[in-house]
C-alpha cells in the first residue's frame, strides 16, 4: 500500500501542477471570461486529482491491459461527456453512457464557475467527481492483489511472441 500510495502522490503533485498551470494560463494568457476563479482553478484541481487517481489505478492494476483501458476510456469520455459538441447531437450510445463518465462531471463544474453557478450544481458535480475516488482506490489496492495472476500470465504470452517471432 505505501508503495502505490508514495508513487500515487507524485503523480497526483505533478497533475495538480499541470492542472493549476492550465486553469491560471486560461484564465490570464487567453483571458477567458469567468465569473467565479476560484472555483474554476479548484474545479481543473480536483478533476485531475480524480483522473490521475483513475488512470494510475488501471495502469498499476491491470498493467499494459489498464494502460489501454485508461486510453480507450480517455478517447469515449471526450464525445461522451459533451465535451465537443452538445450530448444531444451525439449517438444514442454516448448519451447513454454519459452519467458514468467522470469528464461529464469534471466538464460541468468547470463550465459553472466560467458562466455562472447555478443553485449547488456545482458542488453535485464535485461530488459526483468525488465518488470516483473510492472506486479507484479499490481498484489500486485491492484488485491489484487479484490481477497480478492476470499480469503476470499476460507478460508471459508476449514475451513467448516475441520470442518466436524472432525465431
Amino acid at each position: 500500500h505505501q508503495l502505490y500510495l508514495g508513487r500515487m502522490i507524485l503523480l497526483i503533485c505533478i497533475g495538480i501542477l499541470q492542472s493549476a498551470l492550465i486553469c491560471l494560463g486560461d484564465l490570464y494568457f487567453l483571458g477567458i471570461q469567468c465569473e467565479h476563479p476560484f472555483l474554476f482553478i479548484l474545479a481543473g484541481i480536483f478533476a485531475s486529482f480524480v483522473y490521475v487517481n483513475i488512470i494510475y489505478a488501471l495502469a498499476v492494476a491491470f498493467r499494459h491491459i489498464g494502460k489501454a483501458v485508461a486510453v480507450i476510456l480517455v478517447i469515449i469520455q471526450i464525445p461522451g461527456a459533451a465535451g465537443l459538441y452538445p450530448i444531444e447531437m451525439m449517438p444514442e450510445f454516448f448519451r447513454r453512457l454519459k452519467p458514468f463518465l467522470p469528464f461529464t462531471y469534471g466538464i460541468n463544474a468547470m463550465r459553472g464557475p466560467i458562466a455562472g453557478l447555478y443553485a449547488n450544481h456545482y458542488w453535485l458535480d464535485m461530488l459526483h467527481l468525488f465518488w470516483y475516488l473510492p472506486a479507484a482506490l479499490f481498484v489500486g489496492l485491492v484488485i491489484r492483489r487479484y490481477a497480478m495472476n492476470l499480469n503476470a500470465l499476460f507478460d508471459r504470452r508476449l514475451r513467448s511472441e516475441e520470442h518466436t517471432s524472432e525465431l
